[in-house]
């Protein structure tokens, strides 16, 4: 496996490059959309990113936690890859964005190298998002939150930005 690592470098100075990782093991666990769309509501989750969190927005990248591109972003995944039995249709997508909102918000920005002239900058930290007392769409909302965790939000997710780990709040 082929993975970016910092190693000391010329006079002392810490390089970032390609190195080779050696994977000792790994653990799986399936869970299918079904699985996803079922497991209940969520009114209410905090999102951990982990790893630097941004949205491309009308050609400028957004290193936000804003809610209504996060689930926007889980949509447009959910769809593009859930059977269509299970795809979220125009009105259940409108009421969950406009039902969500940021409850709380803590962390930075951080900056990373991409190569050696790209620097890519996003959130980390933790931002917790919950549905309007109104809302009908928690069974969504859940199976969006849930799937985050496997898929990351934002932009460039497919590349290690964006990785969340999801934490229902009570």
């Amino acid at each position: 496996m082929t993975a970016t690592c910092r190693r000391p470098g010329h006079r002392g100075r810490s390089v970032s490059g390609p190195c080779e990782q050696r994977v000792t093991g790994f653990d799986a666990d399936p869970w299918p959309f079904a699985r996803l769309a079922s497991a209940g509501p969520t009114r209410r989750v905090r999102l951990r990113m982990l790893t630097p969190t941004f949205f491309s927005r009308n050609g400028r990248d957004l290193p936000l936690p804003e809610p209504v591109l996060i689930v926007r972003s889980l949509l447009t995944r959910w769809n593009a890859h859930a059977p269509a039995a299970l795809a979220i249709g125009d009105d259940g997508a409108r009421e969950l964005v406009g039902a969500v909102f940021l409850e709380a918000v803590s962390g930075a920005s951080r900056q990373v190298s991409v190569t050696e002239q790209i620097r890519q900058v996003g959130f980390v930290g933790d931002a917790e998002l919950r549905l309007l007392k109104t809302a009908s769409a928690a069974d969504v909302f859940g199976a969006l939150t849930r799937f985050a965790a496997i898929v990351g939000v934002g932009a460039q997710a497919t590349h290690g930005f964006g990785a969340v780990e999801v934490t229902p709040v009570r």
